[in-house]
């Protein structure tokens, strides 16, 4: 998908996930348009993820559950995280 999508919200963690934040995003210019999330780490993206079958409001919840540390993207090392001060 070529950016066919636009910002929704976003959600940014806190304490020891102050590093990772999440964006719903919303197709576009599609037949049927549905939502995903983005997850970052340190500003940097790690994965869109999409959900075609569910509400605006499950993405809010995953990308809710990725900020406070409930939900992992699947190739995420939390290693190789870091907080700048």
């Amino acid at each position: 998908m070529a950016n066919n999508y636009m910002l929704v919200s976003s959600y940014h963690g806190s304490d020891e996930y102050v590093n990772r934040s999440a964006d719903v995003l919303k197709t576009v210019e599609l037949d049927k348009n549905y939502y995903g999330i983005r997850m970052m780490s340190n500003g940097k993206s790690l994965a869109i993820e999409w959900y075609p079958n569910h509400s605006e409001s499950y993405a809010e919840s995953a990308a809710e559950n990725f900020v406070l540390g409930v939900k992992d993207y699947e190739g995420y090392d939390s290693s190789e995280s870091y907080v700048v001060m």
